[in-house]
């Protein structure tokens, strides 16, 4: 996922964008051909997305824009990940961790320093 991403629980379409770099309209229109992605909506009809929700617009993205694939292609290649694929999320998951323990000593250092 991507490192920039904030830390709430659910993001709204827009952030999802801004995070992304995709239109809000490309996002809509991968909810109707990818199964996976269904963010949940609010009582105003606000789509919320999750961090997993996250993860496979990156995945739809990078299968897409980075490998060149059609949406039939990467649909099948979505619905069974790859070797290569579960080690990138693995690493991914892993710098992701690296990067919120750095956050969180920087957090203690910056309360260590105020006290002082």
């Amino acid at each position: 996922m991507d490192s920039g991403s904030p830390a709430k629980q659910y993001l709204k379409i827009g952030e999802v964008s801004r995070l992304t770099s995709l239109n809000s309209s490309v996002l809509r229109f991968w909810e109707t051909e990818f199964e996976m992605l269904r963010p949940l909506k609010s009582r105003t009809g606000q789509r919320l997305y999750s961090k997993r929700d996250l993860e496979i617009v990156l995945r739809i993205k990078r299968l897409l824009y980075v490998e060149k694939l059609t949406i039939a292609g990467a649909k099948s290649r979505i619905s069974a990940p790859t070797r290569e694929e579960m080690e990138q999320t693995e690493r991914e998951s892993s710098a992701d961790r690296k990067l919120r323990v750095l956050e969180e000593v920087r957090k203690e250092l910056i309360n260590f320093r105020d006290s002082l």
